[in-house]
C-alpha cells in the first residue's frame, strides 16, 4: 500500500471513530405523557449531564447519565418519581423509551422520539 493510501485509510478510520456529540437542546411532543419533553444535554466524553422536563421553563437535573457510542441512558428525578431514559441516537434524533417509576410504586413506559433543536 502506498503512503498516500495509508494516510487516506487512517483518516477514514479516525472519522468513522469520531463519536456524535449529543450536547444541546432536544424536544418531543409526547401524547403518552400528556405533553412534551425538553432535554438540555451536556456531554463530556461518556458522562452525560444536563436537565429534562415537560417544558424549557420547567427542568429537572439529570441525576445519572452516560453515553456509550450511540446509546444514551439517563435519569431525571421529578416531583412524584423518576424517569429513566434509554435512547439510541443519531446526529438529529434520540429514539427509545422513557420508563416512569412513581414514588407510590407504579411504573409506566412510553416510546419517545426527541429531535435536536437547531440553534
Amino acid at each position: 500500500m502506498s503512503a498516500p493510501s495509508v494516510v487516506a485509510w487512517v483518516v477514514v478510520c479516525l472519522i468513522s471513530m469520531a463519536a456524535t456529540d449529543y450536547s444541546g437542546k432536544w424536544s418531543a411532543d409526547s401524547p403518552a405523557t400528556g405533553g412534551g419533553i425538553v432535554a438540555v444535554l451536556q456531554q463530556d466524553g461518556a458522562k452525560l449531564t444536563g436537565s429534562a422536563g415537560p417544558a424549557e421553563a420547567k427542568q429537572f437535573p439529570i441525576t445519572t447519565g452516560k453515553v456509550e457510542g450511540d446509546h444514551l441512558v439517563f435519569e431525571v428525578k421529578m416531583g412524584g418519581g423518576t424517569i429513566h431514559f434509554d435512547l439510541t441516537g443519531t446526529a438529529g434524533e434520540l429514539r427509545g423509551t422513557a420508563r416512569i417509576f412513581s414514588d407510590d410504586g407504579n411504573t409506566d413506559s412510553a416510546n419517545v422520539v426527541l429531535k435536536r433543536v437547531p440553534g
